[in-house]
């Protein structure tokens, strides 16, 4: 025992090694370092988040427009124009026909922004001679198929029948040619031929 020691202090000496054999080793460890703790986000910052995605769409540049005369062009067919047109009639075993009509006029009506009502016009009475229906498509419009026109009554009548044809809109002035099949009856006989118009003129 060494010198000083009184039993009060062995007691308390050997209290002390105790308690430094059951202590835990993370006791003796060094504190770890502390982590600093992540910025505080309120819920209501997050559902902000998520509702509002990045817009990462790019704006659309003035050359991403569509031209003008793609949307919507049919209204800008409608009206009245004058001008002269050419209709040619080549029947089978007979001379050819040409028809020229420098007061020629075109009616144009619309009901939607892709369908046009043609009315080709008699200058002789003003009467209409057919109409005919087309699709707009920009700043032109294609004929229906398979419409009857320039038909005519009595002997030697004429029966006509559209295939095919195009107007083209440039500013006021407005062209259509056309193209379609003939047949006409002479006493027993009928006859089949083809038929060609085109149309040249300005909006009134």
């Amino acid at each position: 025992m060494p010198l000083g020691l009184g039993p009060l202090a062995l007691a308390e000496q050997n209290a002390a090694a105790e308690e430094a054999r059951t202590a835990p080793a993370s006791a003796a460890r060094p504190p770890s370092p502390t982590v600093a703790a992540a910025p505080l986000v309120s819920n209501n910052d997050t559902a902000e988040a998520a509702e509002e995605p990045e817009d990462t769409a790019e704006e659309p540049g003035p050359d991403s427009a569509e031209p003008s005369a793609a949307a919507g062009d049919a209204p800008a067919f409608v009206g009245l124009f004058a001008g002269k047109d050419v209709a040619v009639f080549r029947i089978s075993g007979l001379p050819e026909r040409q028809e020229v009509d420098d007061g020629a006029k075109i009616r144009i009506e619309s009901d939607s922004p892709t369908a046009l009502r043609i009315a080709l016009i008699n200058s002789a009475d003003g009467s209409d001679l057919c109409e005919l229906s087309a699709e707009v498509k920009g700043r032109s419009a294609v004929l229906d198929a398979g419409q009857p026109c320039f038909s005519s009554e009595g002997e030697g009548a004429i029966q006509a029948q559209l295939s095919g044809g195009k107007l083209v809109l440039q500013g006021d002035r407005l062209s259509m040619d056309a193209e379609g099949t003939l047949s006409v009856t002479l006493a027993d006989d009928e006859l089949e031929g083809k038929l060609s118009y085109s149309f040249k003129g300005k909006r009134q």
